[in-house]
């Protein structure tokens, strides 16, 4: 009887030993997958900022201006403020034409002086 139970005992370790890395496996690229697609977004996200700072940065009419570029999911948004509305809509057309730019949002306020 010792040696039956022996056996149960041996063949149910066996079985959970080789069990146990597949179902690990299935949980852990599960849980990867998210944070790799996040990422991915946050690393297209900083490069689309960049260039759209750079574009900024390097345009005549726009460069003296303290405009903040923030983005999220290719949603570029512009922030502060400009000296008339037409070099606003500028800077968002110049935003807009970033590639990855999926849509431009304006924070930006018009401020004479």
């Amino acid at each position: 009887m010792k040696k039956t139970f022996a056996s149960h005992l041996l063949a149910a370790s066996l079985l959970v030993m080789t069990a146990a890395p597949a179902v690990h496996a299935a949980d852990t690229s599960r849980a990867a997958a998210p944070s790799v697609q996040k990422a991915g977004a946050y690393i297209d996200d900083s490069v689309i900022t960049a260039k759209v700072k750079a574009a900024l940065v390097e345009d005549k009419q726009i460069s003296a201006m303290k405009i903040s570029v923030t983005t999220k999911d290719g949603v570029v948004t512009l922030k502060g403020a400009v000296p008339s509305a037409e070099l606003g809509q500028h800077a968002l057309q110049l935003a807009a034409g970033i590639e990855g730019v999926r849509d431009v949002k304006s924070d930006l306020t018009v401020k004479a002086g």
